[in-house]
């Protein structure tokens, strides 16, 4: 499990990977709109990915109620998160053991929120109330996800 600290690293120039394997993308960053599943986990990844930025910001500015709250959801969705992760780490890297950071730099995913302690105060407030929304189940995010794209690569009837 992950945890909230502020030497995490937050962009591929503070990133290691294990011996032997790059950090740069084998192929170009951004979205895969012609391979529904590498889609489907990049969409999946910013959810995740906002989710972790916004916990990580709340950690820092003390707000350790949403840190908890975000953890716990990232236990619970660590399936999902983690299959997205090593699908996305295969997909650019050729390794499915990639760090977070260089997964969302891959794609092109912002490193951190540059948000004021004024800013974050609502959205730390009602992290935990958000994450037990139906739309941050990751599961039922990614047949969503998954049946969106399908029904969009189907021909349209005229």
């Amino acid at each position: 499990m992950e945890t909230a600290t502020a030497v995490e690293p937050h962009n591929r120039e503070t990133a290691t990977a294990a011996p032997g394997v790059s950090l740069e993308p084998v192929v170009p960053p951004g979205y895969a709109f012609d391979k529904p599943p590498v889609l489907a986990a990049q969409l999946l990844w910013g959810v995740a990915h906002g989710a972790r930025l916004l916990g990580l910001a709340c950690a820092k500015n003390g707000h350790y109620a949403a840190t908890q709250a975000w953890l716990n959801w990232q236990e619970r969705e660590a399936a999902q998160i983690d299959a997205a992760r090593r699908l996305l780490g295969n997909y650019y890297f050729g390794d499915a053991e990639p760090l977070p950071a260089v997964v969302s730099a891959a794609i092109g995913l912002k490193p951190a929120l540059d948000l004021s302690s004024e800013a974050l105060e609502p959205a730390c407030a009602t992290l935990a109330e958000a994450l037990a929304q139906p739309r941050y189940d990751m599961n039922r995010r990614h047949a969503d996800i998954l049946e969106t794209i399908q029904r969009g690569l189907e021909p349209k009837l005229k």
